[in-house]
C-alpha cells in the first residue's frame, strides 16, 4: 500500500531546502567577497608583503643604571654602541655578502666566516654578532652600501662608559659578556646570550638593580632583512641609579698616595660605617673589559707581579704591624695586666730567654706608659704586655675587634685573614706554641694576617667608642 505525502509536508520540505540553499549561497558570497577584497582591492599590497616582507620581533636592551659618588658626581654612564650583525636567512647569497662586507670593513673574510661558524647554534633568523662597537666611520661605510648587504644590520645599544679610567676600579668593578653557566644558573632570567652583566665589584653586587628590564618591538622587514616599519614597541625600562658612599675627591687623594706603589688605602666615617674611599694599586681600565680584551692584554694583567686584578683592600692579607698594638693595649687594660699608670723602661731592646727582641728605636724610649707607648709605638712595652697576656688571650681580643674574619662588605672574595692561637699552630704544624712567638704576635708580626678593611673597621671602632660597623658602600638606590 503506497503512502502519499500531504500537501503541507511538501511545503515544509521545500522551505527547508530553500533555507539551506540560501545559507550555502550566502556563505559562498561571503567567501567570494573576501577573496575579491584580498586579491583585487588589497592584492598588490599583500603580494608585495608576501613576496618581500615578514614580521619579526626584536629585543630592546635596557639602559643600565648610572653610578654616582655621595655628592652626585657621575662616575659611570652609558654611551651608544653600534654592533654589526648578520642574519643568515636574509644574507643570500651568503658568499657574495661576506665578500662585499670584508671589502667595506677592510678585514679578512676569514674573520667573518670564523664568527659565523662559531655561532653554529644560532637560528636562521637570529642575528649573529660580527663586530661589537664598530664606531661611526665603519657605521657610515655600512649605511652607504646597505642595499648591497642583504641580511647585514647595525643595532644600537647602550654600552658602559667609565668616565675616569681606573678611578675606584676595584670598588665599581666592570662588565663582561654573560657565559653559558651563568645563563643556566637561573640568576639571570631576563638575560640572553651576548648580554653584558656585572662581573666584579659594585657592578656585580648590585646587578639586579642596575640591569633594568628588556623591551621589544614588532617590525616589518623586507627581503634584505631591513626594517620597513615598526608595528609595535614595548619600551625597555632603565636600571636604577646608584649613589655610592665614596667621595670622589677623597678617592682621588687615596689613589695619588698609592701612585707607583702596590698596596691599598681605605677611609671610613667612624660614626656611620660609610666607606669614603677604597683604593687598590695598581688598578686597571674597566672600559677595556667592555670593549673586549685581547688575549695579550689579559695575559699581561694576570701575569703582572703587582696583581692589578686583586682588590688588595679586601683580599690582601698582610701582617698588621704596629696597628695591632691597639689590640694588645685593649687586652692588657681589660685583663688588668696594665693600667693607665703602668710604666716600662725601654732601653731599645728586650731580652727573653736566650733571644734579644729589638725596639724600632735603637736608643730606646726610656720610661714609657700606655699613652706614650701607643703614640710612639714602643715595641718593648708591648713585648712585655703580650708576654703577660699569652697568645690565646691576645687572639680573643683580636677577634673581638673584628680581625681574623670577613667584615661583611658587599663585595665578592673578601679574605678573612688569620689570628693565631696555640691550638691553631699545633693543628697546623704539629708543633707546640713557643712563648717567644707571643712577643712577635703582640706587635703585629709572626703569624698574624689581616686585611686593610679589617684594620679600618677596628680603628673606626676605637674612634667611635667601640661600635664595629659593617662597612657600607651604598648611599642610596634611586
Amino acid at each position: 500500500m503506497k503512502k502519499y505525502l500531504k500537501t503541507s509536508d511538501i511545503e515544509w520540505y521545500k522551505q527547508r531546502v530553500t533555507g539551506i540553499v540560501v545559507c550555502v549561497m550566502a556563505a559562498f558570497a561571503l567567501l567570494f567577497g573576501r577573496l575579491f577584497y584580498l586579491q583585487i582591492i588589497e592584492g598588490k599590497q599583500l603580494r608585495r608583503l608576501s613576496e618581500t616582507n615578514s614580521i619579526r620581533l626584536q629585543g630592546l636592551d635596557p639602559s643600565r643604571g648610572l653610578i654616582f659618588d655621595r655628592n652626585g658626581t657621575l662616575l659611570v654612564e652609558n654611551r651608544p654602541s653600534f654592533d654589526l650583525s648578520i642574519i643568515l636567512k636574509d644574507a643570500k647569497p651568503l658568499e657574495d655578502t661576506v665578500g662585499k662586507l670584508s671589502r667595506y670593513l677592510q678585514v679578512d673574510a676569514t674573520e667573518i666566516w670564523d664568527k659565523i661558524r662559531s655561532s653554529k647554534n644560532a637560528t636562521a633568523y637570529k642575528p649573529i654578532l660580527l663586530k661589537h662597537d664598530i664606531g661611526r666611520d665603519l657605521l657610515a661605510a655600512i649605511e652607504v652600501h646597505k642595499f648591497d648587504l642583504p641580511g647585514v644590520l647595525v643595532g644600537v645599544r647602550p654600552q658602559r662608559n667609565y668616565i675616569e679610567k681606573q678611578t675606584a676600579a676595584h670598588l665599581i668593578g666592570y662588565l663582561g659578556e654573560i657565559n653559558s653557566s651563568e645563563l643556566r644558573s637561573g640568576k639571570y632570567k631576563d638575560n640572553r646570550s651576548g648580554d653584558y652583566i656585572g662581573k666584579f665589584g659594585i657592578e656585580k653586587a648590585f646587578e639586579r638593580y642596575l640591569h633594568g628590564r628588556r623591551g621589544g618591538r614588532q617590525v616589518e622587514v623586507n627581503a634584505n632583512g631591513q626594517v620597513v616599519r615598526v608595528l609595535k614597541t614595548v619600551e625597555a625600562e632603565p636600571g636604577y641609579n646608584l649613589f655610592l658612599t665614596i667621595d670622589r675627591d677623597v678617592q682621588h687623594t687615596a689613589e695619588k698616595m698609592l701612585a707607583g706603589r702596590a698596596g691599598a688605602a681605605v677611609a671610613m666615617d667612624p660614626q656611620t660605617g660609610n666607606v669614603l674611599a677604597m683604593a687598590s694599586s695598581p688598578a686597571f681600565d674597566q672600559n677595556a673589559f667592555v670593549s673586549g680584551l685581547s688575549s695579550q692584554q689579559w695575559r699581561e694583567l694576570i701575569t703582572n707581579p703587582f696583581r692589578p686584578m686583586s682588590n688588595k683592600a679586601i683580599q690582601g692579607e698582610y701582617p698588621p704591624g704596629s696597628t695591632y698594638k691597639i689590640v694588645t693595649a685593649i687586652a692588657g687594660l681589660e685583663e688588668k695586666v696594665i693600667d693607665a699608670t703602668t710604666t716600662v723602661h725601654c732601653p731599645g731592646h728586650y731580652r727573653f730567654g736566650d733571644r734579644v727582641f729589638r725596639c724600632w728605636k735603637k736608643g730606646g724610649h726610656g720610661k714609657v706608659d700606655i699613652v706614650k707607648a701607643l703614640s710612639e709605638s714602643c715595641d718593648v712595652y708591648f713585648y712585655q704586655v703580650g708576654q703577660n697576656l699569652g697568645v690565646d688571650r691576645l687572639a680573643w681580643y683580636a677577634k673581638a675587634c673584628g680581625l681574623g674574619s670577613p667584615t661583611g662588605v658587599n663585595l665578592d672574595h673578601e679574605s678573612k685573614g688569620l689570628i693565631p692561637t696555640a691550638a691553631w699552630k699545633k693543628r697546623r704544624t704539629g708543633v707546640a706554641w713557643q712563648k717567644g712567638e707571643t712577643l712577635s704576635v703582640a706587635i703585629g708580626q709572626g703569624y698574624n694576617l689581616t686585611t686593610p678593611f679589617q684594620l679600618l673597621v677596628m680603628t673606626a671602632a676605637v674612634a667611635n667608642g667601640g661600635v664595629l660597623y659593617k662597612p657600607n658602600l651604598m648611599e642610596s638606590i634611586r
